[in-house]
C-alpha cells in the first residue's frame, strides 16, 4: 500500500469496504464457514490499514478517523467525493 496513489489508495480502500461488505453477507447465511470468516477477517485488517494510512497522509476519510487534539480543521479540506483524490 505504501506505494499507491492518494486515489489509488481510495479506490483500494472501496475495494476492501465491498469485500467486508460481501463476505458478511455470506456469512449471515454460511455463519461457521471457516473460510470465509478467514477472508473477512482478511479484508477487513487491509481496510483498516489502508485507512490508517489514509488518514495520517490526507486526512480523515470520515468523522470516525478524526483526530481533534488541536484544532477542528477536518472540514477545511477537499473530500474525497469532491475529486480532491489526487486525480
Amino acid at each position: 500500500m505504501n506505494n499507491m496513489s492518494k486515489q489509488e489508495l481510495f479506490d483500494f480502500i472501496n475495494e476492501t469496504s465491498f469485500m467486508v461488505d460481501d463476505i458478511a453477507l455470506y456469512l449471515n447465511t454460511h455463519p461457521n464457514c471457516q473460510d470465509g470468516i478467514d477472508a473477512y477477517n482478511h479484508y477487513k485488517h487491509l481496510r483498516k490499514e489502508a485507512i490508517k494510512e489514509y488518514t495520517c497522509s490526507y486526512g480523515p476519510i470520515c468523522k470516525y478517523d478524526v483526530n481533534v487534539e488541536n484544532y477542528w480543521d477536518w472540514v477545511m479540506r477537499p473530500w474525497p467525493w469532491e475529486g480532491e483524490c489526487g486525480c
